[in-house]
């Protein structure tokens, strides 16, 4: 919360003008300040005065480095109209003028309380109404505020402009314990998830300073002054949290100065949160539906423990419930889908059963569940009892259906082979003349044609079944229908063995697990599952079967029913929806595809991925028409993905603050052991007491530390859910600029600047978004808001380096050098400040220097370095010198040219072919013998005997006799004549010849014929040497004949052998 100083700076400054010019003046200059951001034309756009941003005490400005300030109290929900933002608030006017506030405690509330009161705030919260002021001191009790007569006022805070905000911090977090009586075991939750504030600062906020900003009518009667505490020691105690006679009891809060250590050493007996009251060990149920509720995706095993242990007290109404809320979750758990039907069967229940199938069958294609399918049909049509042949053609109709949508599965063998035989079994003799024989004839073939296309394990089997089933009939045609099916045979063999290969360790699970994090357990596996389903996928791709050609449409279904498959297993893993809708898209399948991304981003609301893509679909296909009506409409479409991702994250942050706050509280109930009985003896008194101090300061020190682990661990994961929303709102803003332009704040048009309203308003915002939306204002616009948002947050970001580097290359790229050099002095002296922030200032010096080192004096830049000396000593100054003149990476400095290439580039010696295989082919010394033996060594004089002598082997004769041998030695000859022949002054330099290459290699060159002899094709010599290079030349060669009557010298028989 180190960015917000300045504006608590700005705020008190506006209050003291207010207190001097009187109170009416103050009420007056606030309403024209909003009123005069709601009215402003495009070219006074100030986004400064349009939102304002809560602030903190500037005491506490440098607490924490590039933190992640709150813009503004996150809401718990948007709403998409655009309130007035400048309503007349009398109390907020009330809260600038300075007058004393009342005491009061910041409550969170829970789902339930803050859906009912968001009505209320709705009509309390119009312009020009003004809630009623109690003369009580209030006490908050969920979302009312209690007059302490046990009557309550419906009367929420709420922030400008926009509805849903619970209390004057605009926050809603932290639902009650799952024990609570107002709340359900499943409550409904609502559209929008609830936001907490940033819970790192550890300083108060002024609830006049809070009210303020936020505009909140009817929070403060005068009388009293105190301080709102901060979040993070505000938390409700959910577990002590009663109900009685509908009315809440107000949230315990811990005074101020107890704040700067309230997470770390709030005592024993009042926790900032309790911690879930532990069930009993025999409430089995109860412990499941906890694991349940707190993790709905990721406790799979509690989901089934829980089903099972309905099914074993034969609950079956409270099993179906628990099935129901399971395939919310997990739609296309197919095993789920055949338990339950299972489950179903056994008690004859034949109409929840056909529920089953109608909900199952065509979403979840799984062989399993389309045979109990087949199995259900049979079994309500009996073919014994069948005169009429109804029942034989429902089953038959049933077994196209199944095999029309997994009878591509490779492991559908089986109910191939059953739809055989069930038309074996069918009225007609095969071979018989009637039409009804006929009839089965042609439907047995046709069959037996579509099975043996298929890869699966039983295509063997139908071959052989089809092959005596032609042959049977008539041999001339059946051998041409078994000549015409056979290449289609062999692919699906073929492809069934590699295929069978391929998926060998494949897990086709339909139970999907969450996506362990890298680095922790499973996570090897995890990604190892993920490949084997994409080399599956390629594998479909490149079309094994030879379809794409002749019958694309089946190539297409191959393809999508893989992708099924694996999205079944693979429900979280957000890339696999992506390629399968890709791949729609790219095929011309627009259904599929958008089916792929609303299932996909079902079942990853979180993720970024999916709902970018989504979004950037909806936006290409969306007719693009002329008018307001049509710019509305397409921004509505194209920002709900965006909305729903955004929501989910908020909602993380919520849930990881919660968990926090849980683990806190159990550490410190953990930690809150008994007393010790005081022991009667006096003398050990004094001993005793200076023991339990010790103890209470070792287990205060090790609460301490077990409560700042987790509360690291829940910073990072927050810092990086941060910049999530950060980038989601960059996204959906230039989104909302390509189809409504920059728009206008309020307007039924908002367009970019809108999006950048409600961000701030949500909260929960890095620097990037400011410094996307001034890029937007300045490259697109040409705006001078550009600079205003750059300067605002500057404000809220005085720590972060990528915010400063990117405010001095916007005021470098419009001229503005001066205010450049003011905002380079201001951001190093901060960071330079501190340790633990000098290494962010180095990034910023660096960019300065080389802005100087090419535009600016020299004078400038030896200072500079001389700077950058001084901080950075552990830099060379030869660095620092060289990067005047670096630029697109090349140093022109680091360059030594090459002067003598005969003295500088003489290239180096390789080892001899030679040498290497005869050293590889040789018994090893008798010194490398006594260095690796594990005894002692041998005197040299005893190791010189006959038995220690290496053994001699036979040599086989050379093959190089006779003209080729000749040949070869005038050659020799001639090479050394050459360099023998006058020597240069310079003979020293020159590199020696090349090792000569073996004798084999020798030969073959000499009887291959120059290269002017070829007149057609020219071969690469280069390609040559290479092969020769590469080729394993054996020491020996067993004894081979050559072929008779072929011209050229004739070699004798073992001449290879050598």
């Amino acid at each position: 919360m180190a960015g917000i100083d300045p504006e608590m700076a700005f705020l008190q400054s506006m209050q003291a003008m207010n207190e001097a010019a009187g109170t009416g003046q103050a009420q007056d200059g606030v309403e024209d300040q909003q009123n005069q951001a709601l009215s402003s034309d495009d070219d006074d756009y100030d986004p400064s005065q349009s939102v304002p941003d809560i602030s903190s005490p500037p005491s506490h400005a440098n607490d924490t480095a590039n933190a992640v300030p709150n813009d503004l109290s996150p809401t718990p929900s948007y709403t998409p109209q655009h309130q007035d933002l400048a309503g007349p608030h009398s109390d907020a006017a009330t809260a600038l003028s300075g007058k004393p506030a009342p005491s009061a405690s910041v409550a969170i509330p829970d789902s339930q309380s803050q859906n009912s009161s968001r009505t209320a705030s709705r009509a309390s919260g119009r312009p020009g109404s003004a809630a009623p002021v109690s003369s009580k001191t209030p006490g908050v009790a969920g979302d009312f505020t209690s007059t302490g007569d046990g009557t309550s006022d419906t009367q929420m805070t709420q922030s400008s402009g926009l509805e849903g905000s619970s209390n004057v911090l605009g926050v809603s977090e932290h639902p009650s314990h799952p024990s609570h009586p107002s709340h359900p075991s499943h409550p409904s939750h609502p559209s929008l998830p609830h936001t907490p504030v940033n819970g790192n600062s550890s300083s108060n906020v002024s609830i006049q300073n809070a009210a303020q900003e936020q505009g909140v009518s009817g929070v403060l009667p005068s009388g009293v002054t105190n301080t709102v505490p901060n979040l993070a020691a505000v938390i409700p105690n959910t577990g002590a949290s009663s109900v009685n006679g509908g009315a809440s009891t107000p949230t315990q809060t811990l005074p101020a100065p107890q704040l700067p250590s309230a997470m770390a050493s709030t005592p024993a007996g009042t926790p900032a949160v309790a911690a879930p009251k532990a069930r009993l060990p025999h409430d089995r149920v109860g412990i499941l539906e906890d694991r349940i509720k707190e993790d709905p995706r990721g406790e799979m095993d509690a989901w089934l423990s829980l089903i099972g242990e309905h099914r074993k007290r034969n609950k079956l109404d409270d099993a179906r419930a628990v099935y129901d809320r399971f395939f919310k979750v997990f739609p296309t758990a197919a095993e789920q889908w055949v338990a339950y039907a299972t489950m179903e069967l056994q008690n004859n229940d034949f109409f929840r059963v056909e529920q089953i199938f109608n909900k199952a069958l065509l979403n979840v294609p799984n062989v399993q569940l389309w045979s109990v399918y087949l199995d259900y049909v049979r079994r309500r049509n009996n073919l014994t009892t069948d005169t009429a042949g109804t029942a034989r053609q429902i089953i038959s109709q049933a077994y196209d259906f199944v095999l029309q949508n997994i009878g591509i599965d490779k492991d559908s063998g089986p109910i191939w082979q059953d739809y055989v035989q069930f038309i074996r079994s069918g009225p007609g003799h095969l071979g018989g003349s009637s039409w009804q024989d006929q009839q089965k004839m042609d439907l047995l073939r046709k069959t037996y044609q579509r099975a043996i296309c298929v890869p699966t394990q039983a295509v063997n089997s139908l071959w052989k079944e089809y092959d005596g089933f032609e042959m049977g009939l008539n041999k001339m045609t059946g051998r041409k229908f078994l000549q015409e099916k056979s290449p289609s045979y062999m692919t699906a063999r073929s492809s069934f063995i590699e295929l069978q290969n391929m998926t060998r360790e494949l897990d086709r699970t339909s139970l999907p697990s969450l996506p362990p994090a890298l680095g922790f357990d499973g996570d090897v596996e995890y990604l190892k599952q993920v490949e084997l389903w994409k080399k599956w996928i390629q594998w479909e791709k490149d079309d094994p079967l030879v379809l794409k050609d002749e019958d694309v449409a089946s190539f297409r279904t191959r393809v999508v029913y893989v992708y099924k498959q694996a999205v079944m297993a693979l429900r979280f893993w957000p890339e696999l929806w992506f390629d399968a809708a890709e791949f729609c898209f790219e095929n011309g399948m627009e259904k599929e595809g958008n089916d792929f991304l609303a299932q996909g981003v079902a079942a990853n609301p979180e993720s970024c991925l999916l709902a970018f893509k989504r979004a950037d679909r909806l936006e290409s296909t969306t007719s693009n028409e002329d008018g307001e009506e049509s710019a509305k409409r397409r921004g509505a479409a194209v920002r709900e993905p965006y909305d729903k991702v955004l929501d989910a994250l908020y909602e993380l942050i919520a849930r990881v603050k919660t968990r926090e706050a849980q683990d806190i509280a159990r550490i410190g109930e953990a930690f809150a052991a008994p007393s010790r009985p005081t022991p009667s003896g006096r003398d050990d008194d004094e001993d005793e007491d200076d023991g339990n101090d010790a103890e209470a300061e070792s287990r205060e020190a090790a609460k301490k530390a077990q409560v700042e682990a987790v509360q690291n661990g829940n910073a990072v994961q927050i810092k990086l859910l941060s910049r999530t929303i950060s980038f989601a709102w960059t996204a959906l803003m230039r989104a909302m600029r390509r189809i409504q332009g920059k728009g206008k704040v309020g307007d039924v048009i908002g367009g970019s600047r809108q999006i950048f309203t409600d961000a701030r308003k949500r909260g929960r915002l890095t620097s990037d978004v400011y410094v996307a939306s001034a890029l937007i204002e300045y490259h697109c616009y040409k705006d001078p808001a550009a600079t205003k948002i750059f300067e605002r947050g500057m404000k809220l970001f005085p720590e972060d380096e990528n915010f400063a580097l990117e405010y001095l290359k916007h005021l470098i790229a419009i001229n503005d050098i001066t205010n450049a050099r003011a905002v380079f002095e201001t951001t190093v002296n901060k960071l330079s400040q501190k340790p633990e922030t000098l290494h962010k200032a180095k990034p910023i010096y660096a960019f300065f220097h080389e802005y100087e080192a090419q535009y600016g004096e020299l004078s400038q830049v030896g200072k500079l370095e001389k700077r950058m000396s001084d901080l950075f000593p552990e830099d060379p100054q030869l660095l620092r010198f060289s990067r005047r003149y670096t630029s697109q990476g090349f140093d022109p400095t680091a360059i030594r040219p090459i002067i003598s290439p005969a003295t500088q580039a003489r290239p180096k010696l390789l080892p001899s072919i030679e040498n290497i295989v005869s050293a590889h082919n040789s018994p090893p010394s008798r010194s490398t013998q006594l260095l690796k033996s594990p005894k002692r060594p041998l005197l040299a004089e005893e190791s010189d005997t006959e038995v220690n002598r290496p053994r001699k082997l036979a040599r086989g004769e050379s093959p190089l006799k006779g003209a080729a041998g000749r040949r070869l030695d005038q050659q020799k000859r001639n090479r050394q004549r050459i360099e023998s022949d006058a020597p240069t002054p310079y003979s020293s330099l020159v590199p020696p010849p090349p090792p000569p290459l073996p004798r084999d290699v020798m030969f073959l060159l000499s009887i291959i014929p120059k290269a002017e002899t070829y007149q057609a094709t020219r071969f690469s010599a280069e390609a040559m040497v290479r092969l020769l290079r590469n080729t394993n030349i054996p020491a020996s060669f067993p004894p081979v004949r050559p072929p008779m009557g072929i011209g050229g010298p004739q070699i004798p028989q073992g001449q290879f052998n050598g």
